[in-house]
């Protein structure tokens, strides 16, 4: 029978576990556009009472523009939020890291090279990892990455109901190449170290060192699949995860 979490002493517990003065947790919530990424990075900061770090992607003045001509505005949309998200980081590192709170974020850093990768001309690309090597390499990484994934149609519904004016003009085939290049950096090429906490399509992962665009030590990464969790409406899934997460928090300290 299922048990809610929310019990005052396992909330103290899990508090003290997370805000840990000297190794505070880091967790990204990341995957495509329309995944739901926002909608559980709320919910995991509430459950866990940490820091809530949201991306900042209407102010970006490229936006609409990029979705009408990708390739005439790629670099100056790219560039934009790499700074943009470079400030947010090292802002987030100095004000709650550093200071003992955890931070749950809805994105990590790295969807700057899946975009980029995605987006950029292989010239402009390289210019720009260079950059992006250059300029994150000080940046705190995330301890734990849940990566949120789905089929195509589902996106596609997701976006049209949530009707962004910049939005509107985003192609099907776009989002299938998105989709396929996260899979790339977050799932297939990973290294399997656990299965028994999650459905057998969510499994516990390292990255694998063929394939590794993380500092050391490599995050742990926790795929889902949407369809087959719904953390809105089934409040079990998303105590299931706090219980992986407040796991994998405690191991990393011992």
């Amino acid at each position: 029978m299922y048990e809610p979490l929310n019990f005052k002493k396992e909330e103290k517990t899990r508090e003290s576990t997370l805000n840990h003065k000297n190794s505070p947790l880091f967790i990204a919530v990341e995957g495509p556009i329309g995944v739901g990424k926002t909608t559980l990075t709320k919910l995991l900061t509430k459950e866990l009472q940490a820091s809530c770090l949201k991306e900042i992607i209407e102010e970006n003045p490229y936006l609409k523009k990029f979705y009408e001509n990708i390739e005439e505005y790629a670099f100056q949309t790219e560039m934009f939020f790499l700074c943009n998200r470079i400030k947010q980081l090292e802002d987030a590192k100095e004000q709650k890291l550093d200071q003992g709170v955890s931070v749950v974020a809805d994105y990590s850093i790295i969807k700057n090279l899946i975009f980029a990768e995605l987006t950029l001309k292989p010239d402009h690309f390289q210019k720009y990892e260079k950059v992006f090597e250059i300029l994150t390499k000080d940046l705190p990484q995330p301890d734990i990455i849940i990566y949120l994934y789905g089929d195509l149609d589902l996106l596609m519904k997701r976006i049209a109901l949530r009707d962004r004016s910049f939005e509107r003009n985003m192609s099907r085939d776009y989002m299938e190449k998105l989709s396929e290049a996260y899979h790339r950096y977050f799932y297939p090429n990973t290294v399997k170290t656990s299965s028994h906490d999650f459905h057998t399509s969510e499994e516990v992962f390292q990255t694998s060192p063929n394939h590794d665009p993380f500092n050391k030590p490599s995050p742990v990464i926790i795929p889902i699949n949407i369809r087959d969790r719904d953390f809105v409406n089934q409040p079990e899934d998303v105590d299931y995860l706090v219980k992986k997460i407040v796991e994998i928090s405690r191991q990393r300290r011992k």
